[in-house]
Order: structure tokens, then sequence, then C-alpha cells
């Protein structure tokens, strides 16, 4: 990291590897987020409701889901590019953030941000629930002192599958992984034991900066009709040495699928409709 000011937060984030930063963000900008989940989701579903509230988004995407699974799946893989997603993972209290506790002064974003959905009732078969023990690192391959940033869209604890982590495992650099057909990132179980993991709860408005070699996973425990919704996305510092030395690389690769995703679409009625008068 670059030269910053002592503070306790600092500290408890070196030694650790991760750090919750309580109401960091207005809750209001965090439910605007979510408020503009629920638009997306009442577009899908045709319908109108009044008032926002974590329960009709809920039912929203349960509606979906059971109607169809298949546009379901579209609809959630497209939420990390809505722009209000962006702004939030990058939002200016983030930012001022590393830059007042951290020290840093110039920032890399090593690819796109992800919204995490879990729920028993949103399980898609062979989908994403969680993820088994990894580090971010590999994915990345950035700043070395590079953070993830975690921030809860409801309320998370150990009835809704909280991130779970394993403090000072960061210490430790990249941890030996298994080598199958399966996987090719999940830790080896020998490296860690059950009980070094810890739950994170944290709150809307809650920040968790944690470092990309933390060892950490989903938990998989959560009641029936409850779900988990955040957003993540991982920062590189543009000042750590290796990082200038390596020339800013990133792990992420960036292609353009220019075939047609749909046949026959558009028409030339759908364009002219559009810039209709």
């Amino acid at each position: 990291m670059d030269s910053s000011p002592s503070s306790t937060q600092l500290s408890q984030y070196l030694n650790d590897g991760y750090l919750i930063a309580s109401d960091l963000i207005p809750v209001d900008d965090v439910l605007a987020v979510r408020n503009s989940l629920i638009k997306t989701f009442q577009d899908q579903t045709g319908e109108v409701t009044k008032g926002f509230s974590n329960q009709l988004l809920y039912s929203l995407m349960q509606k979906l889901f059971d109607h169809d699974i298949h546009q379901y799946k579209k609809v959630v893989g497209a939420l990390w590019r809505k722009l209000d997603v962006n702004q939030l993972t990058h939002h200016p209290k983030v930012i001022q953030f590393l830059r007042k506790e951290f020290g840093w002064n110039d920032f890399f974003i090593p690819g796109g941000q992800v919204v995490l959905i879990m729920s028993h009732q949103l399980k898609i078969p062979g989908g994403y629930f969680g993820l088994a023990p990894h580090q971010d690192f590999p994915s990345v391959q950035g700043s070395l002192d590079g953070v993830v940033v975690w921030i809860p869209l409801v309320e998370v604890d150990e009835h809704n599958f909280p991130l779970e982590i394993i403090p000072g495992s960061h210490k430790n650099g990249i941890l030996p992984f298994t080598q199958d057909a399966s996987s090719s990132w999940v830790i080896r179980d020998d490296q860690y034991a059950e009980s070094d993991f810890i739950q994170v709860k944290a709150k809307p408005g809650d920040v968790v900066f944690m470092s990309l070699f933390t060892l950490h996973r989903s938990s998989l425990i959560g009641d029936d009709n409850s779900y988990r919704l955040a957003l993540s996305s991982r920062i590189d510092n543009a000042g750590e040495p290796t990082f200038i030395e390596r020339g800013y690389p990133s792990a992420y690769m960036r292609s353009v699928h220019r075939d047609p995703m749909q046949a026959g679409f558009p028409t030339i009625d759908q364009i002219q409709n559009v810039f209709k008068l």
C-alpha cells in the first residue's frame, strides 16, 4: 500500500485481511439500487405494484423464476451491467475511504461488478449457489493490495447465507487448490479448518473490504423463503509497485460477440418504430 496515515481501521484490515466499514454508504443510495432491480423484474413480469420492499423484490424474482427459468437466468446474468449497480460498487464514499484509510491515489477496475443472489427457492440447477473456499487473486492478478468490495442490499446474518471468511488467511499467499475436471480454483481442504471460518454479518449501508488473498466462501445455510442479495467488485491500487512494473495486468479478458444473438432481430419495422416522430 502507499504511505497513509495510521488508523485503527487500516491496522485491523492489515491484520485480519478484511474490514467492515459500518454505515459507509447512505442507506437511501443502497435502497435506490434495490428499487432499480425491482423495476427490472417488474418489467419482466408485467406486475405493477406500489411501493418498494425486500419482500416485493423476492416475490418478483420468484414469479419470473417459476414462470420461465431460462428468462430468469438471462435477467440475473444481465443485472451486473445496470448503471445503478456499477455506480454503487464504485460509490464516492467507497473511493474516498480507500483514499483516506488506505492511502490510495489512483485506481484500476480489473473487471465488472457482480450481483450475488442466494436463496433455496431461487437455486438454478447447475448454476451459481455460493462458492466453495477460494481466493480472488487468481481471478484478478492485479495489484497485490487489491481489494474486494462487498455491499449487501439486504441485511445479512446467519439466517440468509452470509459471507464466511478466515481472518489472517491473506498472509499465507496463494494457497494450493484442487486440480480436477470440476474445479481449478477451490482451495484444498487440508489448507484450513472448518472452525477457522467466521460469518460476516452486515446491513445495507455497510461495506466489506477484503483482501484478494483472504480465504472466503458463501454459507449454504439459509432459512426457506429467505434470500441474500449483495454486490461485489474488485479494485486495484494503481500505485502498488509490482502492479506498475507488470504493466497493470488483469485476468479479465474483453471480447465481443458480433454474430446475431437472436435470428432476424432487429427488423426494419422495429428500428423505424424507435426513431419515428
